[in-house]
């Protein structure tokens, strides 16, 4: 891990906006982005699609240092075909847009909504909760810190992957707001009933992801603190460019 790379991490608790926010900013500065989550999705599909016991950490540990490559590419789909036009069929590779949108392949198929749809999202938390496999993905995290530098989005960015980051972002919004982004997101009519499920699934989720024993979702102790329940994303990103300025980390 070199530290001579300048990193942002933006950490946060579930529908905070710390995608939407780090993909934002890493535009504006031409760095590179790391979903952290997309990986503990892609161990999720992995064992789902391998029909693998969750508790077989060990076997899981096997599949994805061992059995399957994940691999990182900015050159879109043209990455994953071979000299001759054809699909390459070797593991999963990430790929990342001009405006770092993430699309997944696995053996040459798209499996991107796949991997983002409810059932992986549910296993994928189950995965994170393992100190075993996060373990094993975090010199897969660490490797995305290159030049010009990182934008890093995620849970435990600023305490466990890079913790001697210039700039921590810990952001923040009201249980509510995250509900009615949430429901955005998922495209979903906004009835009582509807945002009431949302709202407690997000809290439930919240009580998991701050009391878990391993990496659990808290910000740094050098953090910064960043409410965005009256934010718009443009203002979140204000915020935070207005941080890395007054750090020297850009100009």
């Amino acid at each position: 891990m070199s530290s001579n790379v300048p990193v942002i991490t933006i950490d946060g608790l579930s529908a905070s906006g710390k995608g939407t926010v780090a993909n934002a900013i890493s535009l504006k500065l031409g760095w590179n982005l790391l979903d952290s989550g997309l990986l503990y999705r892609i161990v999720a599909f992995l064992v789902d699609h391998f029909g693998m016991n969750l508790n077989d950490e060990e076997g899981i540990e096997h599949l994805v240092t061992q059995r399957v490559r994940i691999d990182y590419s900015d050159r879109g789909v043209q990455a994953s075909l071979d000299e001759l036009g054809r699909p390459l069929r070797d593991g999963v590779m990430i790929l990342s847009d001009s405006l770092h949108r993430k699309t997944v392949q696995w053996k040459g198929d798209d499996v991107t909504n796949t991997v983002r749809g409810n059932e992986i999202s549910r296993l994928a938390a189950r995965v994170a909760a393992s100190r075993r496999i996060r373990n094993v993905l975090v010199p897969k995290q660490r490797e995305q810190r290159v030049m010009p530098g990182l934008v890093a989005d995620g849970r435990d960015m600023g305490t466990v992957i890079f913790p001697d980051a210039q700039l921590k972002i810990f952001l923040e919004a009201s249980p509510e707001t995250r509900a009615r982004r949430r429901m955005a997101q998922l495209g979903a009519a906004e009835t009582e009933a509807s945002f009431r499920h949302v709202l407690q699934s997000l809290q439930e989720r919240d009580e998991r992801d701050s009391l878990r024993e391993v990496a659990p979702a808290k910000p740094a102790p050098d953090a910064v603190r960043i409410d965005s329940s009256e934010l718009s994303v443009d203002d979140t990103v204000a915020r935070v460019m207005d941080l890395a300025r007054q750090r020297k980390m850009i100009v």
